[in-house]
């Protein structure tokens, strides 16, 4: 019998890919789950995230409870975290700790002990690969393609590029192609672009994202596929890049921007390399072309030094531009930024009342957004089934409840829709099948 591995994935989806890129590498002689943590399994690989201290938090709750239903158990952790602080990890009980360079290796470590993370991998190797799954993770209906790997920014609240590495690696064109093809060929119709910071793409082989996308969008423009880009900067969102992502059917009309600010004063205090004016002109460029138009945002409050000002630029952003969503955070001192050793820090009470009032905002742009969508015709992506209603998303990564009666509806297909109305909570809408 073979033994059973669970994989346990944290953050971003970056890491979903690498977990299943992963378990591919383990699949021809382990039974391989994904996120089983009840202790029935006799390894458990956990990729992790280090992102906030809250994402920390729970890993490490994860561990205890792990190691408390089954002593029996191995745990390897790998990920970000693992190069945080691989000491703290090992002593909670992980018995292996990997880091983002030894788990595109980790079939040599599955029976070793002890620590072997390397904190400065970027600078130990001249060329590394990056993990390219050949399913989806977990067998779910969207597909994650990591394209990129590596930050060179310096933004004082982040430790990220110093785990992901300060250095850029890319994939080059061709093998984006071919693993595009290789995934319409298994029939998958989603296909997620993902990356540490994809607006670097290309820095290494004197490539570019926007001439990627093009060639993606001339090659695949007649296939009934999206494309969909994770996270992109507001200062890589040009009129050209904007009409590249209007001008093809396969790209979905919504983009993630890492905003987290709308002050001017505190973006710059942040190091990011963009202010108010240049978000509001990448949202413009991409709207030029398809006013309904998505964005979907990181913001963080309670940033080192921010005032009631700068919070009132935030909200008043937040509700001018009738944003989608917004992933809201705290902000989190990560060891060994720059913000961390500011003054002003924000009081932790005060810092989860302003998430809570920027949450009420953001419900309320979003539900300003949904208003102005009703009654126009998308085209819904089905994922999961429950009686007579589908739930997916549209080409606006807008989620439905699609309801039908007489045509027969399979999961993982496209179906024209029409959006009649906003669901519960205003969190998506209702659409009837055309």
């Amino acid at each position: 019998m073979k033994r059973k591995v669970s994989f346990i994935t944290f953050g971003c989806k970056m890491n979903q890919a690498e977990s299943q890129a992963m378990a591919e590498k383990l699949s021809p002689h382990f039974d391989i789950v994904f996120e089983e943590k009840m202790g029935e399994s006799d390894i458990y690989v956990l990729n992790t995230c280090a992102v906030t201290s809250e994402a920390e938090r729970k890993i490490r709750q994860t561990i205890r409870r792990l190691k408390k239903l089954n002593g029996n158990s191995k745990i390897i952790a790998t990920g970000c975290y693992s190069i945080s602080d691989p000491e703290e990890l090992n002593k909670l009980g992980a018995d292996v700790v990997l880091g983002n360079f030894e788990k595109k290796q980790i079939d040599r470590f599955l029976y070793e002990e002890g620590i072997y993370s390397d904190k400065h991998f970027w600078l130990h190797n001249e060329k590394y690969d990056i993990l390219v799954p050949n399913e989806p993770y977990d067998n779910r209906t969207r597909v994650f393609l990591p394209i990129e790997e590596g930050c060179i920014n310096s933004c004082t609240f982040c430790k990220i590029r110093f785990l992901r590495g300060l250095k850029i690696v890319s994939l080059p064109k061709e093998e984006v192609i071919k693993s595009i093809e290789k995934f319409i060929e298994k029939g998958y119709k989603e296909i997620v672009l993902t990356g540490t910071n994809l607006g670097y793409y290309g820095v290494d082989n004197s490539e570019t994202l926007e001439e990627l996308l093009n060639q993606i969008g001339k090659r695949f423009a007649d296939k009934e596929i999206r494309i969909r880009i994770t996270s992109l900067y507001p200062e890589i969102i040009t009129d050209n890049l904007s009409a590249i992502l209007n001008a093809y059917p396969i790209f979905e009309r919504h983009v993630h921007l890492s905003i987290q600010h709308f002050s001017d004063k505190i973006l710059e205090t942040m190091n990011r390399k963009y202010n108010r004016k240049m978000i509001y002109t990448a949202i413009e460029n991409l709207r030029k072309y398809d006013s309904k138009f998505s964005i979907t945002c990181d913001l963080i409050v309670g940033f080192p030094g921010e005032d009631e000002k700068d919070l009132g630029i935030m909200f008043d952003s937040i509700e001018e531009l009738k944003l989608l969503k917004v992933h809201s955070f705290r902000y989190s001192p990560r060891e060994g930024t720059v913000a961390a050793k500011m003054k002003n820090q924000i009081p932790g009470n005060e810092k989860k009342a302003r998430l809570s009032q920027m949450n009420k905002i953001a419900d309320l742009s979003r539900e300003n957004y949904l208003n102005g969508i009703i009654g126009s015709k998308v085209k819904v992506l089905t994922e999961n089934r429950l009686k007579d209603v589908f739930f997916g998303y549209d080409e606006y990564y807008i989620p439905h409840n699609v309801q039908f009666h007489e045509k027969k509806i399979e999961k993982g297909q496209f179906f024209n829709t029409m959006i009649s109305s906003l669901s519960k909570e205003n969190k998506g809408v209702v659409s009837n099948v055309l």
